[in-house]
């Protein structure tokens, strides 16, 4: 059951490196159950502090209401209380959010997830904020956490947006600032509090956790390597600003020497899991093009020097 005592514990509980657990599928466009089993216990045994489950990594918006009952179950099932988890909630519509809220409330799943209603990006203020209120009364003792991924909702959730909908739900105790910056998340952060959990793009971390972000739900590299993210995060808590930065830097470099994979999308992601050792069958849930033989091997390669950099066994 959700927390006890609200948004309070999960907030203290609720930072450093998350996991935004990719939903694999078995090629037919069902979730990969087994699959999801073995990553979900390996992101854990990596060192990841929390999981963000069904966002735009988890291919929520892309799965069945069915389906994300499903994956929801798998990841609360494995864990057990032994990290908080989020469960993302967000849909087009009020009524099918809602029914996800009530069955991760009922789950065991310490917050919901919200990111804003999308597709229909002309809805006005008014109607947003009514949206998350909905979902929030259908689970009324379980904190909510924003995401604010203006690039998918078609809209920001301002920090402003955020502070209204804090004094509506009580039980709102964060956010991810999907694309965030520096600036960004000082912008948010002053209006809301150092309280309230701020997460921003792992590659923005070195400099954002000294200013109060709590971590990140970090999509890129640490997707398919999360102890460099989890390495990441300690040198920064521990202050050692000089490995925290090889290490941010080593991923920047990846993603340099990588640049030309983007032409497979989420693709690269199944491919990353695999070279881990997965048998991912499909990611995402739509038809990518197939990585070449030549481009396999250079991920395999820029993953094997980023981990051997931080001394991690590939």
């Amino acid at each position: 059951m959700a927390q006890s005592n609200g948004s309070d514990s999960i907030s203290k509980r609720f930072r450093g490196l998350i996991a935004p657990i990719p939903t694999v599928f078995d090629g037919t466009g069902e979730v990969d159950i087994p699959v999801m089993r073995e990553l979900t216990n390996w992101y854990m045994d990596k060192g990841a502090r929390g999981f963000f489950v069904l966002g735009s990594q988890g291919q929520g918006p892309a799965c069945r209401s069915d389906q994300r009952k499903d994956v929801a179950e798998t990841v609360l099932g494995e864990v057990n209380g032994s990290v908080p988890v989020v469960i993302q909630v967000g849909a087009v519509d009020p009524y099918t959010s809602m029914d996800l809220a009530t069955h991760a409330a009922k789950a065991g799943a310490d917050a919901i997830g919200m990111v804003g209603p999308y597709y229909y990006s002309d809805r006005n203020e008014w109607e947003i904020i009514e949206q998350h209120k909905q979902v929030a009364a259908v689970a009324p003792e379980t904190p909510m956490f924003l995401y604010n991924n203006p690039e998918y909702s078609g809209y920001p959730t301002t920090a402003e947006r955020m502070q209204t909908l804090r004094n509506e739900i009580p039980l709102v105790f964060g956010a991810k600032l999907a694309a965030g910056t520096i600036d960004q998340a000082k912008e948010y952060i002053d209006v809301l509090g150092e309280e309230f959990n701020i997460f921003i793009p792992v590659n923005q971390l070195v400099e954002g956790m000294k200013i109060g972000v709590s971590g990140s739900i970090a999509a890129g590299p640490p997707v398919t390597m999360p102890e460099v993210g989890v390495a990441l995060v300690d040198a920064i808590q521990s202050g050692d600003e000089a490995r925290a930065t090889e290490i941010q830097n080593s991923m920047n470099e990846h993603g340099k020497r990588t640049k030309e994979l983007r032409q497979y999308g989420r693709a690269g992601t199944m491919v990353g899991l695999q070279i881990r050792g997965f048998a991912v069958k499909q990611y995402p849930r739509w038809k990518t093009k197939e990585m070449t033989a030549e481009h396999r091997a250079l991920l395999e390669s820029s993953m094997k020097q980023v981990l051997d950099g931080i001394a991690v066994p590939a």
